[in-house]
């Protein structure tokens, strides 16, 4: 685990409302580490200690895919395939514009992508690059 509830609550969230339930954040947090373990080519398990930029990221996909469940849920109540971009009264008619949400697959790729730019740029962990070691 990156960031255990307790760390997203106190440390990242200074005590603001939380967002992801202590209840569903192991699967979401265990999502976001898939997640941040692909852009960063798997180096955080050799690491020694998780960095405190690794554990905010974590917080902050985490908080992602969390609202990006539930919206879809939402959705799927309303009988919608994503946000609501128009609404016609008189023809009862609706149009949905997928491609504005952070919510479908392709947003969340870009959102995940924004923040682990965010937290992640300086550690060396998104580097897509060889490094050479001399002996």
């Amino acid at each position: 685990m990156y960031a255990d509830y307790e760390y997203y609550t106190e440390s990242f969230l200074f005590g603001r409302d939380e967002v992801v339930p202590d209840d569903d954040w192991e699967f979401f947090e265990k999502q976001a580490r898939y997640e941040i373990d692909l852009l960063t080519h798997n180096r955080i398990a050799s690491l020694d200690e998780i960095p405190e930029a690794v554990k905010d990221c974590t917080c902050a996909v985490t908080e992602l895919l969390y609202n990006a469940d539930q919206q879809a849920k939402t959705y799927k109540a309303q009988g919608l395939a994503g946000p609501l971009s128009s609404w016609s009264n008189d023809g009862q008619s609706g149009s949905v514009d997928l491609g504005q949400s952070a919510f479908t697959e392709t947003g969340k790729r870009k959102e995940i992508y924004r923040l682990a730019l965010r937290y992640l740029t300086g550690t060396g962990l998104l580097y897509a690059g060889v490094m050479v070691y001399e002996p």
